[in-house]
């Protein structure tokens, strides 16, 4: 029979949009980035068909299918955080499942029904999304015009299309966001009042908490992800060589860069100090023993030599096994995992560096005389 608290909690349930997908609709966070896919695209050529911007149309604005810009949004980084918003509920609830059956640490359920409610079921969250949203929509709306490199910028509809999406887009990501932080401090709330079984020798490397870096790998994962839509909209600005009007747009990257950061390491920071204090409750069990034994050898040094030889070798084993011991994990990420972030980070930044190039190269032929 499962025990109550390994039962999944629902976090979800309350939020209206994410209850209403899961409950009703029953869609996976997959289907729905791919659902969104289909949704988006096929709206955007149907504007650009009704706008007659489908390919160049005969004025000096860039058309759909020329435009870049639009498909990477559609085809990547809109589901993306789509998709992610609906995982950010189910993925708390698998972590401490597995901490649960891992033995790392017992959890009651009633404990996570009460952190819940302070985590999630805040009013707040959803003004604070909807804030965001209208926000970064009427940014949108007031920069396509002109943007003549860009087909949002090509038209009237276009320009709602991108409004609208960016409505959308901006509020599910801001939930996610709230979400990420929201879980963080759950972790935290878990880990300070709870003691860590920690198995340093387990195979995952991770003193058996894989599944808590592999969740702290995803969300870095989508702040690289957020970061190259930003990037995308510097991209943007700099080519069209205004980047100078809009310059505090770059001030995102830092703070993209730090969100980045707090994704991975806040939720392995709330395990780090309990395997540091396992680890730590190791090394001093160690130490005593060695500080007795040797004492008693040192008592006993005018003794039987077999004895003496005997208490020395069970100090040097006692040496040998404090240094195995100090070895052991107080973070529960490996290698592997913290090599894919540090590359996921700077990928996201990979826009920016393009447009910087381009217009080099671009300045360069024209003083060379080779683009007029």
């Amino acid at each position: 029979m499962t025990h109550p608290s390994l039962e999944p909690h629902r976090f979800y349930r309350a939020d209206p949009v994410a209850r209403f997908l899961l409950e009703k609709v029953r869609i996976s966070p997959v289907s729905l980035a791919l659902l969104s896919i289909a949704i988006t695209a096929s709206s955007a050529i149907f504007i650009a068909w009704i706008s007659r911007t489908l390919p160049s149309p005969p004025t000096e604005f860039t058309g759909l299918f020329e435009d870049p810009v639009p498909w990477v949004l559609i085809l990547f980084i809109n589901p993306v955080v789509i998709g992610y918003y609906l995982w950010s509920f189910q993925a708390i609830d698998k972590v401490i499942i597995d901490l649960e059956k891992s033995d790392a640490i017992e959890i009651e359920i009633s404990e996570i029904n009460r952190i819940s409610q302070v985590a999630y079921r805040q009013k707040w969250r959803r003004l604070a999304a909807i804030a965001s949203a209208i926000f970064f929509s009427i940014f949108v709306f007031k920069t396509r015009f002109g943007l003549k490199e860009s087909w949002t910028g090509s038209g009237i509809l276009p320009t709602l299309a991108a409004t609208v999406a960016t409505f959308v887009v901006v509020y599910l990501g801001s939930l996610l966001v709230l979400n990420l932080i929201a879980n963080i401090w759950i972790l935290h709330r878990v880990f300070e009042t709870k003691e860590l079984n920690v198995n340093p020798l387990h195979p995952d490397r991770c003193g058996g908490l894989r599944s808590l870096s592999n969740y702290a790998l995803k969300t870095a994962y989508l702040a690289g992800v957020l970061g190259l839509l930003v990037g995308l909209i510097q991209y943007q600005f700099i080519i069209r060589g205004n980047w100078q009007q809009y310059w505090y747009v770059s001030l995102v990257i830092p703070l993209q860069i730090l969100l980045a950061g707090i994704c991975f390491f806040g939720p392995l920071w709330a395990a780090h100090s309990g395997m540091q204090k396992a680890k730590e409750e190791l090394l001093n069990q160690i130490a005593r023993q060695f500080q007795a034994d040797y004492s008693q050898i040192h008592e006993n040094l005018a003794g039987d030599a077999e004895v003496l030889k005997q208490g020395a070798d069970k100090i040097k084993e006692l040496r040998t096994f404090y240094e195995l011991t100090n070895e052991f994990p107080v973070w529960p990420y490996d290698a592997k995992n913290f090599r894919r972030f540090s590359i996921a980070v700077p990928a996201s930044l990979l826009p920016v560096a393009i447009a910087i190039v381009q217009k080099l190269i671009e300045t360069w032929l024209k003083k060379s005389g080779w683009l007029s």
